[in-house]
């Protein structure tokens, strides 16, 4: 079915804190070799379990070095700390946005590049609003990447980080 509807199909999603697999885990393997097979990205959750550690995105990383790999979360409800750190440990290693404050991105893309993170966020999770606000009322953390980062990076890193990035490793043309 993946390979016969491989034009509409993007990446590969993994969901360890739900499934108790790691992406290394026996289980998993096949939807890795599957990825390579047809040239798709691996998105993964991280954060939650041991499973869903961002160490063992890395590992799945090394094992399928033709693979590009994103680290959803970075940790979610982490300091980050843990992908911050394997994000240029391995090429095909990628970060993403989603929960991640502004600051831990750009460090990110100070020390690896502006290739190296996606914009994501898990919009519409704290409903319709999740961009304006959160749960609460307050101002969503994203907010700081609409209005404050545009003028803290270059234009080419922005676009990189907000769209480029994506539409390279999933192949979205225009």
């Amino acid at each position: 079915m993946v390979k016969q509807n491989r034009e509409q199909i993007k990446a590969i999603k993994l969901h360890p804190y739900h499934s108790n697999c790691s992406p290394t885990d026996l289980r998993v393997l096949p939807y890795l070799e599957l990825a390579q097979e047809i040239g798709v990205p691996v998105v993964c959750h991280t954060g939650g379990c041991e499973a869903a550690r961002p160490y063992h995105v890395y590992e799945a990383a090394k094992l399928f070095p033709n693979i590009s790999f994103v680290m959803v979360h970075m940790g979610l409800g982490t300091d980050h700390r843990e992908a911050f750190e394997l994000l240029g440990k391995q090429e095909n290693l990628y970060g993403d946005t989603t929960w991640v404050p502004v600051g831990v991105t750009l460090e990110a893309m100070e020390r690896y590049g502006s290739e190296k993170m996606l914009f994501g966020t898990d919009a519409p999770i704290d409903g319709v609003h999740t961009y304006d606000t959160d749960l609460d009322g307050n101002p969503s953390m994203y907010q700081a990447y609409f209005k404050a980062l545009p003028d803290k990076l270059s234009q080419e890193a922005y676009e990189n980080l907000m769209w480029k990035n994506a539409a390279r490793l999933f192949a979205i043309r225009r």
